[in-house]
């Protein structure tokens, strides 16, 4: 049987920080090993000892208590996003800000960089069928939503009418306007409003099964 593969500690950051990118959270001890194809979660825990060690990364208790602090070398650039409570992905239900944390994500997430953002909690299936960068919004996840008062037709956004908060697709007709469910169950409907809403913001990264990340 041949000898396992070693890696550098910066070759291990780098697959830290692809995953991150690619998943929107750090990876379990777990799916690291998977990724480096490691033998043992111990092997695993011995890298992640060493960058912590090093000073390229930061650990905590749980699952996913992980960030890193560079990246090849040069210092991660992040910004912190506050996780404002709960966007229905279904009936509409009350609107109730709670910030629930902070999470630190990627500059690159943020276009433009000088917009508002904040995260919200999905609770829902009308719109699993909804494509966000080539994520689907299941419940659970985190969406992360570009806070604006306007949008356009076609955008999928977060609406607050009369105290209650909801996430639908945004489509416009004749002298009114549609909130359309994108899911695979017909109990969603929907819903028609004329020009009485409010306009929270639009989504523009879904981070899946998000709500990990808070409950560690």
């Amino acid at each position: 049987m041949g000898r396992r593969k070693k890696y550098s500690p910066e070759q291990v950051l780098d697959s830290i920080n692809q995953w991150f990118l690619v998943h929107g959270n750090p990876p379990t001890v777990e799916e690291l090993r998977k990724v480096l194809k490691l033998g043992s979660t111990r092997t695993a825990l011995r890298y992640l000892e060493r960058l912590e060690s090093d000073g390229l990364i930061e650990r905590w208790a749980g699952a996913r208590g992980l960030k890193t602090l560079k990246v090849n070398g040069m210092g991660l650039k992040t910004r912190e996003v506050p996780v404002v409570g709960v966007a229905p992905a279904g009936p509409f239900m009350t609107a109730e800000e709670n910030r629930e944390g902070m999470v630190r994500l990627p500059t690159d997430f943020f276009k433009p960089e000088n917009a508002k953002f904040f995260l919200l909690r999905v609770k829902g299936n009308s719109m699993n069928r909804c494509e966000i960068k080539g994520e689907k919004i299941d419940d659970g996840d985190l969406v992360l939503v570009r806070q604006q008062a306007v949008a356009r037709p076609g955008e999928v956004v977060v609406i607050l009418l009369d105290g209650k908060a909801t996430i639908k697709r945004l489509s416009k007709g004749q002298g009114y306007y549609i909130l359309k469910p994108e899911s695979d169950s017909p109990v969603h409907a929907p819903i028609v409003l004329k020009n009485d809403f409010r306009v929270q913001g639009v989504v523009q990264r879904i981070l899946k099964k998000g709500s990990d990340i808070l409950s560690l």
